[in-house]
Parts: C-alpha cells; structure tokens; sequence
C-alpha cells in the first residue's frame, strides 16, 4: 500500500489496548508498518525541464503522535513542534497531508488530522538518518561537491537530521526550479523498532521537563534530563 493511503487508512484509536505512555508497546506496534513504508520509499528532488534528478533515501525515522484537547486519556507529546500553544491560546491550523515542516531539530513529514472529537491529531516522521544518492545529476553544473553531507549508502547514512536541509533544498538552483516528491518503493524493506527517540525527554507536565536520574541509562544523551521511554524510532540498520 501507498504511504498516503497507509496514513489516510490509519486510526491509532481503533487499536485495542493503546496505553497513552505506550508502556505496552501497543503504539509502538502500531506505528511499525508506517516506518516501514516510510524507509523503503525516498524523496526525489527533479530539475526543471531536465532529466537531472536526486533521490534522498530515509534509513531511520522518529515518530511524534500528539493530540490537542483536554481529557485523560489523551496522548501527549509535547516536544512536537507544530501544535497548539500551552495556554491554548494560539491555536496551529491542521497541515495538509505530507507537508514537510521544518524546524530547528531536522525535517519533519507530517501527518495531521482531525480526531473523532474533532481536535486535532499532530503525528509526523522526523527523518532521523538518510543517504543521498545523486548518480542521476545529469548537468555538470549541478555536480558540485555537497559538503557536509555524510550520507553516501544506505549502511553508511547521514545522522545528522539537519543536513536534509541541504539534501532536498540545495541539489539545485532557484533559477531552474525544482520539485520535491515522495516515491513509494518498489521492494520493502526490513524494518526494526531500534530504541527511544534521541534526546526526547519525559515531561511531568506540558511545560516541566523530568529531572535526570542517577541511572544515566535512564536520561537523555545530553544528560539534562530523564528519557521518554516511548520507543518510537526505528531504522533499516542496528542502533
């Protein structure tokens, strides 16, 4: 199945014995079959009026799942960007389906909708690693080396988030034009759930953060905080 299809298909409330922290995995499980079509499909950034084109190829994904509104068993994440304010006060409008938001931590695919109580639903992929493959640059004036991005094979990405910037935005000039689109893959690939999502913390309440603990195992890498245990990032490789 497409992976717009997937998403307008899929309904995280319909799966029985969801538990808000995912202390059962149940949400994990759930978000499994997203990541998988996620990572074997890759964005293709064409030229204009060329046959010149790039494709940038996710090999690890972090998902974000936050609903908006009051209630106790709502789902809540408060890291995602895009969502409303604490105060509710400044409300965000609903992307459309498969707007690629950017922010300070990377490029986020995003997935909004409404819910059945009709607040809305933040979830998106944070494309956490990717390669780039650009053997089908066909003008020599698009072939200048991209520093900074690492990424040259799907068992050798880039783990740097931000670097897609640079991956779908500065293949090519402004002055020719560009598009940007998703393509599913033809072949799917073996996905694993590899861990908690990097540097997420816990929070005790939409605007406190939980102290770190003595187990560093138990924190975030930077160590300024207690981890969210969610595990919700998965990959084509090992950890």
């Amino acid at each position: 199945m497409e992976l717009k299809e997937k998403i307008k298909n899929f309904n995280l409330r319909e799966q029985e014995g969801i538990d808000k922290d995912d202390r059962n995995g149940k949400i994990s499980e759930a978000f499994k079959p997203i990541a998988e079509t996620i990572l074997s499909g890759y964005f293709k950034v064409t030229k204009n009026n060329s046959d010149s084109y790039v494709t940038v190829h996710p090999t690890c994904v972090e998902m974000y799942y936050h609903e908006e509104g009051e209630g106790e068993d709502k789902i809540k994440d408060y890291l995602v960007y895009h969502r409303d304010s604490n105060d509710g006060k400044n409300k965000k409008d609903i992307f459309p389906l498969g707007i690629l938001h950017n922010h300070v931590s990377g490029i986020d695919l995003t997935f909004e909708r409404k819910g059945n109580d009709g607040k809305a639903i933040r979830f998106s992929a944070l494309i956490r690693e990717f390669w780039v493959n650009m053997e089908n640059k066909k003008e020599e004036e698009d072939k200048y080396k991209m520093k900074g991005i690492d990424g040259s094979s799907e068992n050798k990405p880039d783990n740097k988030p931000t670097h897609l910037y640079d991956a779908l935005y500065s293949q090519f000039s402004v002055f020719d034009g560009f598009s940007v689109k998703w393509e599913d893959g033809k072949e799917k690939k073996e996905v694993r759930c590899i861990g908690t999502r990097i540097n997420v913390p816990e929070y005790k309440t939409n605007t406190e953060k939980a102290e770190p603990e003595g187990n560093k195992e138990n924190n975030t890498l930077n160590g300024k905080y207690k981890q969210c245990q969610r595990m919700w990032r998965y990959s084509i490789n090992e950890d």
